[in-house]
């Protein structure tokens, strides 16, 4: 480690910790770069001053760059806390049986709306929805909503429902647009509440808040529940990837339980509108949440006695 009055760890020796080894060098590895190799084979590849890391080849935001001293990549001690310590060393065992989904917006809430093709973002999320739940089902859970109709509920309203229905896991479902006029931004990505002292994703430059919210008691599983969800999104859609982010959103910051928020793409793109249009592709959306979900709950599954 570095010395005690600095706020990095060597990226080498942290890792190691977590029980990784080196791994071999890739072709299109960038010059200072490393990577390492988990027992169960999940790699991790940094590369100085990029923001985010490769975890399984999914990328992951992190608070502060990869950072270099003594010709050793660095990584910061909340970015070592808050995610690769929950993605590399066991998860809290509390067992998963009740999940709640959250069909994202509602009522005289559209959300996103697709001009070309004529939809809103309430319809999407509420079919994607129905999808997960049958798949859900078939896995042994309950499923709840938050709502199976198309209707307005406050954000707060959202999170007290997982507090009332006693919910293990809270998974809310969006799609996303880009800027007015932007048809071309496009990909998936997955949102966990901002740790206490960390910049969230989408502040820009925004100062980082000190303050914790009640939803951070699950920082660990939350980013373990992200990381997972968007690991399933990529490799079956094939989507960009725009990596698993941090934000204050209201449906996150006062969970009783771990929970994620999902953008499953832009409505707004010439390309992934017409496929969150088709029945198919919203299937595929549920089915690789729904396997993102089992493999959090085989991690946080406590052990058969």
């Amino acid at each position: 480690m570095l010395s005690a009055a600095s706020t990095d760890y060597y990226l080498g020796e942290s890792v190691r910790q977590l029980g990784l080894r080196d791994a071999s060098r890739q072709a299109s590895d960038g010059r200072s770069s490393e990577r390492y190799l988990s027992r169960g084979g999940i790699s991790l590849y940094a590369e100085y001053s990029k923001d985010f890391v490769l975890i399984d080849g999914v990328k992951v935001l992190l608070d502060d760059a990869i950072g270099s001293q003594r010709g050793h990549l660095t990584v910061s001690k909340r970015d070592y806390d808050k995610v690769f310590v929950p993605l590399f060393w066991d998860l809290p065992k509390d067992p998963v049986r009740r999940i709640l989904i959250d069909p994202g917006h509602g009522g005289k809430d559209t959300g996103k709306v697709s001009g070309a093709f004529k939809y809103t973002e309430k319809v999407a999320t509420l079919d994607t929805a129905a999808r997960l739940k049958i798949l859900l089902e078939k896995q042994g859970f309950e499923v709840e909503f938050t709502r199976t109709k198309d209707v307005f509920l406050d954000l707060d309203d959202r999170a007290a429902m997982a507090t009332s229905l006693k919910a293990d896991l809270f998974i809310s479902l969006h799609y996303n647009a880009g800027p007015t006029g932007d048809t071309t931004a496009d990909g998936i990505e997955t949102y966990c509440l901002t740790p206490a002292g960390q910049r969230s994703t989408n502040a820009g430059k925004a100062k980082s808040t000190t303050s914790a919210e009640p939803g951070n008691r699950f920082d660990t599983a939350n980013m373990a529940l992200a990381w997972g969800i968007q690991r399933r999104l990529v490799k079956s859609t094939g989507a960009d990837d725009r990596g698993v982010r941090r934000a204050r959103f209201a449906v996150l910051r006062t969970l009783s339980c771990p929970g994620v928020l999902i953008e499953g793409g832009f409505m707004s793109s010439r390309k992934e509108a017409a496929l969150i249009a088709d029945a198919a592709y919203r299937q595929k959306i549920a089915e690789a949440v729904a396997a993102g979900i089992v493999d959090y709950v085989v991690r946080a599954r406590p052990a058969a006695k």
